[in-house]
């Protein structure tokens, strides 16, 4: 299969798109202690907007199979709009239950756009599929960094009433998106059915693909756990609403730069080494983050975990995007669904933990989670070798 030219132009503006867009579902987690205030929620309650927000993610590879034939990319800016438009609506309005209908089809335009842009991105990166993939990732991360930052900043100093302006920046990247044209033309090539495709993609993949999955999951469920709860766990710690958003940011700002370096970093590793030695310095630094109580302290190492945290994702996708180059949208969003499903679990599970053990014990169980990840990893093969089956064999 011949591959397209490296794109950068459209590389860089779906990254900025990534950007403009994931600010916004990054609402959620800074805007839960007003949330709870407001609705007198447990954090059990709290943990199920994340479920709401994730469920429709798990439509999300058949979205993508239809995005890899180019036919529903005129629906990419309209995602945009949407999750924009939802997101800044969360906080004003006055019933829990209205609230979780908000997240619910927020969730729907998240998933059609992370379903259209992980196609574009990996058709418009070519044979640089690494490359354009952490410059993707880059641009998640910065939007987790910022929309926290963001949100407490507009609670801080704006009425409640206008909080809907938020939505101004998503609505002009959704604009500008559609005045550009996509990477990645309508196929000509007979259709077929999603199910079908999702085994081919499957078959393609084969056991290292199920052993990307595997991997994801267990990652995604400190991942989530961790940045869900944190601005809460600051909260409750003491610290004033900004300072507990901040250290979301601070979390993100350093997942960005883990995402930047990720792909670089496993190339010259090795990706199973590297998958190894992340997980092993997350549960490090995430219990010294743990270990401390001065406010200095605790940033500086939420700022190493973040690192770590957030530095394999890119890698996972890229990896996933090379075993299956006839579906890259597909292979991609297979993981995507898998790690929303698991953060729908995780957020629950955590806020269970947290009402009947507080939150410091539920961290301090997420933060082993990232271990589990070393058996997986040694079975899974050092470069991808597409249409092979996965081709697993054991690490040396």
């Amino acid at each position: 299969m011949k591959q397209s030219n490296y794109k950068s132009r459209r590389v860089l503006f779906l990254s900025a798109t990534h950007l403009f867009h994931d600010i916004y579902p990054a609402f959620l987690s800074p805007v839960l202690p007003v949330l709870i205030e407001k609705h007198g929620l447990s954090l059990k309650m709290a943990g199920v907007l994340t479920p709401a927000f994730r469920s429709p993610s798990l439509f999300q590879p058949f979205i993508a199979y239809t995005a890899d034939r180019g036919r529903i990319q005129w629906m990419f800016p309209l995602a945009i709009f949407a999750t924009s438009l939802l997101m800044s609506l969360l906080v004003i309005f006055p019933r829990y239950s209205e609230v979780v209908a908000v997240c619910l089809f927020a969730g729907m335009s998240a998933a059609f756009f992370h379903a259209i842009a992980v196609s574009e991105m990996g058709y418009a990166s070519g044979n640089r599929v690494g490359t354009g993939m952490s410059l993707f990732m880059t641009g998640g991360e910065l939007a987790r960094s910022l929309g926290p930052l963001y949100i407490v900043s507009l609670l801080e100093f704006l009425p409640r009433r206008l909080l809907p302006f938020a939505a101004i920046p998503g609505i002009a990247c959704a604009a500008a998106a559609a005045f550009t044209r996509p990477a990645h033309r309508r196929s000509r090539a007979p259709h077929q059915k999603g199910a079908l495709s999702f085994g081919r993609v499957m078959k393609s993949g084969g056991s290292a693909l199920v052993l990307l999955i595997v991997i994801g999951i267990i990652q995604t469920f400190t991942i989530y756990g961790f940045s869900l709860f944190l601005p809460t766990f600051m909260k409750t710690s003491g610290w004033s609403l900004f300072v507990s958003g901040t250290s979301l940011t601070a979390l993100e700002i350093s997942g960005a730069a883990g995402a930047l370096i990720g792909g670089t970093v496993s190339d010259k590793i090795g990706k199973r080494r590297f998958f190894i030695v992340a997980g092993v310095l997350l549960t490090v630094f995430m219990n010294l983050f743990l270990q401390f109580q001065a406010l200095t302290l605790r940033f500086a190492f939420l700022l190493i975990t973040g690192v770590f945290m957030f530095s394999s994702t890119p890698v996972r996708y890229a990896f996933a995007q090379e075993l299956v180059p006839e579906f890259r949208g597909t292979a991609s969003s297979v993981l995507m669904a898998f790690g929303f499903v698991t953060s729908t679990v995780t957020s629950i599970v955590t806020g269970h933990l947290g009402d009947t053990m507080g939150l410091f014990t539920a961290f301090r169980i997420l933060a082993f989670v990232p271990l589990l990840i070393i058996p997986f990893t040694l079975f899974l093969p050092e470069k991808p070798r597409p249409g092979s089956g996965g081709g697993v064999k054991p690490f040396t």
